[in-house]
């Protein structure tokens, strides 16, 4: 198996995410936390052990992100891609094309029968009881896996709690919409009636409107009905103080117990390819130097995440909106959604003489690839975040405290832009999917929501108190008090975990 060799100890939790980075850095950030909490003292006195399991690339990218003495363990399964017409190197979803990701879903369950024998051994060794999976949604075969073994299974949902439950309730009851819809049509939720969601974002999580026949959709509701039916728990990525409606909803959805555990906070590294520690400690540098130089919460920072990027045309709109709005910026940009993600970036896809312009005036800097992006959202110069709203880079916003101006591009996204802005208070929308949003406009929608954000008036002032009031708030719900006794609600949610998974 290329596991490492085990410490023997009454509970084992492996760790099994989806093979995407979205997934396995809240993954990570999970074992770690684990691990910290079994130093602390209490759940301790389980000798907790925690492996995650993966292949072998990710599984040697994990360990480069655990700090030197730690005792996270890893156990890799082998991977054939070829058998489902993938490259030999596939073993992310950050290297697949978008056209391939149906194949790439349904090859994980390759990793199916490697898994198994890996749970038996433990079982074997440690017995049945002291072992459980820990497994991510888009892998619900681990469930069945787990009960075959007769080992406890839990389900990692690496989203927020409010639009998970949006998601698989659009994807396992479909709400009906006249045809033709206009995007604007709304339509309640089957299963969560109180919830309408409009056409256009329907349109956003299914993909395509013959749902009926659309294979990717059928194994995205039998990988959430499996865990429904067969799972424990549902471990979220989230806290009490952000998603209490998202909370109950998604238990009402599932009728599972639910586990509150977040946020799960951690660094981000640059990518491990040739140039990586030479592209990111000048990207580092650069932003550094760019911040420093920069008045309190006058900064916005604008990236789409390490997979997602919008066409040529409204990358040049956006540009024409971070110069006509007059604050400075960073922009982590990455090449165009019509072209190849390893491509080299060119000028010609920004205005002409956008890059030059805002360097002369020291108004931003364009980062090409790699940003640091939590030391940036962590510098006082940082004011404002236009996200695609991946719920990584939610949690990193809240945490540290930057009210978010959101373009979501696709999924869960748009719910989470739904839940900053009408739920929370710390954002604003400005365009939703790979178009800008509802008003018609281009550039000038992009200067007005900035303005809006980063400006004087009350709706900026409103949005930053919120901002810096949640930022206690998340922080708190993963505390400990210094007796150890004080603890904050996720990691209370975390004990129960662990009770419900071995006492």
């Amino acid at each position: 198996m290329g596991h490492e060799q085990d410490r023997g100890g009454a509970g084992h939790l492996l760790l099994f995410p989806f093979l995407a980075q979205g997934h396995l850095i809240p993954f990570l950030n999970l074992a770690k936390r684990l691990e910290s909490l079994g130093q602390r003292g209490g759940s301790a006195q389980r000798r907790l052990e925690v492996t995650i399991v993966s292949t072998p690339r990710n599984v040697a990218g994990l360990r480069r992100a655990v700090p030197a003495g730690s005792r996270i363990s890893f156990a890799e399964l082998p991977f054939p891609q070829l058998d489902h017409g993938l490259p030999p190197d596939a073993e992310s979803t950050d290297v697949i094309p978008l056209h391939d990701f149906p194949a790439f879903y349904f090859a994980t369950e390759l990793l199916r029968p490697s898994f198994e024998a890996l749970l038996r051994e433990l079982a074997a060794r440690q017995g049945r009881e002291n072992v459980c999976v820990l497994a991510d949604i888009f892998l619900g075969w681990a469930a069945e896996s787990a009960r075959a073994v007769g080992v406890q299974h839990r389900v990692f949902l690496t989203s927020g709690a409010y639009a998970s439950a949006v998601t698989f309730s659009i994807w396992l009851r479909p709400p009906a919409f006249p045809r033709p819809a206009d995007p604007a049509d709304e339509q309640p939720l089957h299963d969560l009636p109180d919830v309408r969601v409009r056409y256009a974002e329907f349109l956003n999580v299914i993909v395509t409107e013959d749902h009926a026949t659309n294979p990717m959709l059928e194994y995205l509701r039998w990988m959430v009905t499996l865990n429904f039916r067969l799972s424990g728990g549902l471990v979220i990525n989230t806290s009490e103080a952000i998603e209490p409606k998202g909370l109950h909803l998604i238990q009402k959805l599932s009728g599972l117990p639910t586990f509150a555990v977040g946020p799960l906070i951690g660094g981000r590294t640059p990518p491990d390819d040739g140039t990586a520690a030479r592209d990111g400690d000048e990207s580092k540098d650069a932003c550094n130097k760019f911040l420093d130089s920069k008045p309190a919460a006058s900064v916005l920072y604008v990236s789409f995440g390490s997979q997602n990027t919008i066409p040529a045309a409204q990358m040049a709109e956006l540009a024409r909106g971070l110069e006509a709005s007059g604050r400075p910026f960073i922009w982590a940009v990455r090449p165009p959604a019509e072209f190849d993600g390893d491509e080299e970036f060119r000028a010609e896809w920004l205005p002409a003489g956008f890059e030059a312009r805002v360097a002369a005036a020291a108004r931003g800097v364009v980062v090409r690839g790699w940003a640091p992006q939590v030391g940036i959202l962590a510098h006082a110069s940082t004011g404002a975040f236009l996200s695609h709203c991946g719920w990584n880079s939610v949690l990193e916003s809240l945490w540290h405290g930057v009210p978010v101006v959101g373009w979501p591009l696709l999924a869960d996204q748009v719910f989470d832009s739904r839940l900053l802005e009408e739920e929370l208070g710390v954002g604003v929308e400005v365009a939703s999917g790979r178009v800008f949003g509802g008003l018609g406009k281009g550039w000038e929608h992009v200067r007005d929501a900035v303005d809006t954000v980063l400006g004087d008036g009350d709706k900026a002032r409103d949005m930053r108190r919120k901002a810096t009031e949640l930022k206690t708030l998340v922080r708190a719900a993963v505390s400990v008090g210094p007796d150890g006794e004080v603890m904050g609600s996720s990691v209370l949610a975390m004990e129960r975990l662990l009770d419900s998974a071995f006492d």
